[in-house]
């Protein structure tokens, strides 16, 4: 993620794949009558405010959108009156380069593990169930356990991992991943972890 303050009135944010990824959301699903956009809008506002001094609170604001090829997202985020008086506190005027850019998303789960056994029984029993949605393992540095970052694409086999980790419901959690722990091994993390690593767990 990237916030630049462009003038006093205007403000630059450009995320990325994964950003979007942890806040759970496209370029293309971003409606200001969606109360998780004007959440994740918000979230991204008080941490500009914080980086840059760009306080929106008190003013009308207007946010451009335009997806980029990667999958991330640029913003631009103007204050003040411009809508000529209307009284629309928020609005979004979302530009799509392309067709070719966008693609369906599946939403992502996300699973904490205490230690590397238990992350090791959840894996083997997703890989025995031939479970191919994109996953990725992240290790907590500071606390010592693990995080799994995996597609919910319906498989009956994901009902169960809840038997050996505690599912996150914080919507944004996934941020946090990619801000404070480090990641492991991406994409096909889950058949690689339960075939080539389990002679490593502790």
């Amino acid at each position: 993620m990237e916030i630049k303050l462009v003038n006093e009135n205007k403000l630059k944010i450009i995320l990325t794949t994964e950003d979007m990824e942890a806040l759970d959301i496209t370029c293309e699903e971003m409606d200001s009558d969606d109360t998780g956009t004007r959440r994740i809008l918000w979230d991204l506002l008080d941490k500009a405010k914080h980086l840059t001094g760009f306080d929106a609170a008190s003013d009308k604001i207007f946010v451009k959108a335009y997806p980029d090829k990667t999958g991330g997202c640029l913003m631009y985020v103007t204050k003040g009156d411009v809508n000529n008086g209307s009284q629309t506190a928020q609005t979004y005027e979302k530009k799509y380069k392309s067709k070719l850019y966008t693609a369906a998303k599946k939403k992502r789960l996300i699973f904490y593990f205490e230690n590397s056994e238990t992350l090791l029984m959840a894996c083997k029993h997703l890989n025995t169930f031939g479970y191919n949605g994109k996953n990725d393992i992240f290790s907590d540095d500071g606390g010592g356990g693990y995080y799994l970052y995996i597609e919910d694409n319906k498989e009956q086999s994901l009902e169960r991992i809840g038997e050996y980790g505690v599912p996150i419901n914080n919507p944004f959690f996934g941020f946090c991943l990619f801000e404070y722990t480090t990641k492991i091994i991406e994409d096909d993390a889950v058949k690689i972890f339960a075939t080539y690593l389990c002679n490593k767990c502790d």
